[in-house]
């Protein structure tokens, strides 16, 4: 192999590696941020190197598996906690990176564009864009076939393309454009084989079957994924509709409601016609509480045919209101869940495929089926406080209401203690709601705060945190309402909107979660425990303590959970050759030193690019320490960013907003110190508050670096780093924090 084609060959590799890395910010629609991308620069370069690397010498086959071997040890370095070293997998990586993919095929499946960067979708964001380097690398480079390339290319654009419901921005196909016209020339014109110039029989073979193999993949691609998106699907879609359900798709039930509010554009998505008064549409009940992952839908039965009179659900005899007629017309809103308003009578307009489950007040279908409008006759309850707190004995319902599943003794006796002085039924789903509600118990409505996903995060929540939108709220009073007996299930849906003219418009902003409790005699009882700032949640008669007891045709205030501050509902996030000649010359005996220097430098720059990281954090580090030791004003600052560095890369993240002195209570408090570095947490956390809003001549502070340096001491002591977390410190990258993913509301 001599040098031009040598040069030619890494050359073409280095540019299709530059086009897949410019095709893949196509991902950025259908991703909330930009944390996905650092991971996925270093796995396609790393994958990339590998093959310009073993084809400096001789080009075969078996570079291929060596690649997929390079693609399993990045990815064990930056998404595995367990192999060996950090870099060799091992079976328990195996079983991480299962589950791991079968959560992000729930993201997909049930979320709606754009989707917070979790470690399960980065880690199939990255494993693909691996697997597509190694096809587009082969392609182009040994097969002589950049222009084939292409379909690999484009099947990376039908993906966020079949996800997203706006066109992808024109700087990625600029982009990816002028990136594939370089590469494009580069499979013109290369060294042909055989005695008339002509390309070789097996080169032929191989174009055409890496041809081949590339339309199948492409056709494939476009089946899968022209079935999931912003419709979610009913477990069993796909198998026989009287088999039993599990469930599934009540594994990540929050991350639609999430996808929703955190949209870069207000989509509409209903218009209401015939609302009485405001009331909340709902779309979905979750009946099972797991603590390891929250809320879940629990298991759907065969339901009824959605044909004449609906019966009544359990347990709602005592209900008098009358029903009336609401036409609900779905503009952008496509799903496999037919949302209502209150208690279903009767729903027309809709096919022969849709099904009622009465005890969970779903109605939903198994097939695809399109609804352009439909009229519901809905009754809208709105008990008395007295009829509510008459009501009395066994609820009718199912016994899995009232399963907590191990919420904790904490959780239980924080439910008993605020119920102390309750003694009925509503009184104490009163007082729950209102401890939610009371600012003086410290409770915020926040966009930030990461979804409970276990029994850890919400005793986090409800001990320490504070601090959340709909979805904490919501998960946390029905944990707490069935530790005290009382049967409850969180309902997803959305709030009535707004008004324009005679009918009401519903957005993706108006998307909530909220608790329904069981009352004998009158059904499932609506309760909202998240206390927005401005009031806008709907407030039942029942709930409002000022206004004057309200039935049908009651008015209450507007509904919505829209955010009203753009910057704040969008804080923290962002808007993704040449073969070898076979002429016949012998190779020479030595390696040309170009060859060497060539894959030296391809090995530093790998070796570069995974220890940038760690250098930039290492450098910053000793910066500051060298501004903190000549001491003056900004040495306390600095010492907190560096003590703020160090617990964010133990996956320590402070909420925006949250004060020096309250993080220092929250960490130290968290893990195990000794009372002296535990007291240098506060004295830190005193000093830069001195310093930021003491009086001139008071503001600095003596030895912010040996008070520092206990602070450090006891954290790293309490938490000791993990290699990839030494190889990519958080502080630096910012990668998401596996089971703490950043949500917004």
């Amino acid at each position: 192999m001599n040098r031009t084609e040598t040069a030619r060959r890494t050359t073409t590799g280095v540019v299709a590696l530059l086009v897949v890395l410019l095709t893949s910010t196509s991902f950025s629609v259908v991703l909330a941020d930009w944390r996905w991308f650092p991971p996925a620069v270093m796995t396609a370069t790393a994958v990339a190197g590998t093959g310009i690397a073993l084809r400096m010498r001789r080009d075969s086959w078996w570079g291929v598996p060596v690649q997929f071997a390079t693609l399993v040890v990045m990815l064990t370095a930056l998404f595995g906690d367990d192999g060996v070293l950090g870099l060799i997998p091992t079976l328990t990586t195996f079983e991480e990176f299962s589950n791991l993919l079968g959560e992000a095929v729930e993201v997909i499946r049930t979320g709606i564009p754009p989707v917070p960067a979790e470690s399960a979708i980065v880690t199939l964001v990255c494993s693909g864009i691996g697997v597509v380097t190694i096809l587009v690398d082969r392609i182009a480079v040994t097969c002589r076939a950049p222009a084939v390339a292409g379909l690999v290319l484009l099947c990376m654009f039908a993906i966020p393309a079949s996800l997203a419901d706006r066109m992808l921005p024109w700087w990625v196909f600029a982009g990816s454009a002028l990136g594939f016209a370089v590469l494009l020339p580069l499979g013109v014109g290369l060294p042909r084989s055989g005695k008339e110039g002509g390309v070789s029989a097996r080169r032929l073979s191989e174009a055409v079957t890496v041809t081949a193999m590339a339309c199948v993949v492409g056709l494939l691609a476009g089946a899968v994924f022209t079935g999931v998106g912003t419709r979610g699907r009913i477990p069993g879609a796909d198998r026989n509709p009287t088999a039993p359900d599990t469930g599934e798709i009540g594994l990540r039930p929050f991350t639609s409601l999430r996808g929703q509010l955190t949209r870069d554009e207000e989509v509409e998505l209903f218009r209401v016609e015939g609302l009485p008064r405001d009331t909340y549409l709902r779309a979905m009940t979750l009946s099972r509480f797991d603590p390891e992952r929250g809320w879940r839908l629990g298991r759907l039965p065969e339901g009824i045919p959605v044909q004449g009179r609906l019966p009544m659900p359990p347990g709602a005899e005592r209900s008098t209101a009358a029903p009336k007629p609401i036409e609900i017309e779905p503009v952008g809103y496509r799903d496999a869940w037919l949302p209502v308003f209150g208690v279903p009578r009767q729903v027309s307009g809709i096919g022969e495929d849709w099904r009622y489950d009465p005890d969970s007040g779903m109605v939903f279908t198994r097939e695809t089926d399109d609804t352009e409008s439909y009229t519901e006759l809905a009754v809208l309850p709105d008990p008395s406080k007295a009829e509510l707190r008459a009501s009395s004995g066994n609820s009718s319902v199912d016994r899995a209401y009232i399963a907590t599943s191990g919420a904790g003794k904490r959780v239980r006796e924080l439910a008993r203690r605020i119920t102390a002085n309750a003694d009925n039924r509503f009184d104490r789903a009163l007082a729950l709601n209102n401890y939610f509600t009371d600012p003086t118990n410290g409770f915020s409505y926040e966009l930030g705060t990461a979804p409970p996903s276990s029994h850890r995060a919400l005793e986090d929540f409800l001990f320490r945190g504070k601090r959340g939108y709909c979805e904490q709220f919501a998960s946390a009073m029905a944990v707490l309402l069935r530790e005290i007996g009382i049967p409850s299930r969180v309902a997803v849906g959305f709030t009535s909107g707004r008004p324009r003219g005679d009918e009401r418009v519903i957005t993706t902003e108006d998307a909530h979660a909220w608790v329904e409790a069981h009352f004998p005699g009158h059904g499932w009882v609506t309760f909202d425990p998240t206390p927005l700032a401005d009031g806008r949640g709907s407030t039942p008669s029942y709930l409002d303590s000022t206004a004057a007891q309200q039935q049908d045709e009651g008015e209450t205030t507007p509904t919505s959970e829209r955010t009203t501050n753009p910057t704040q509902r969008n804080d923290g996030t962002a808007r993704q050759e040449d073969p070898r000649a076979d002429s016949g010359d012998p190779a020479g005996p030595g390696i040309p030193i170009g060859i060497l220097l060539l894959c030296g430098t391809t090995l530093v720059v790998l070796l570069a690019s995974l220890g940038a990281p760690a250098t930039l954090r290492t450098l910053r580090s000793g910066r500051r320490s060298s501004l903190i030791t000549a001491g003056g004003f900004g040495a306390a600052e600095n010492a907190w960013r560096e003590l703020l560095d160090e617990a964010t890369d133990r996956g320590e993240l402070p909420p925006p907003g949250e004060t020096p002195r309250r993080t220092a209570d929250r960490i130290s408090g968290k893990y195990e110190m000794s009372p002296e570095q535990r007291g240098a947490w506060h004295e830190l956390a005193s000093a830069v508050e001195r310093e930021r809003y003491g009086p001139p001549g008071r503001r600095q502070t003596a030895s912010s670096l040996e008070i520092l340096r206990r602070a450090k001491a006891g954290l790293r002591a309490a938490r000791p780093l993990g290699f990839r977390e030494r190889l990519l410190p958080r502080s630096v990258l910012r990668l998401p924090t596996r089971g703490n993913p950043t949500a917004r509301h």
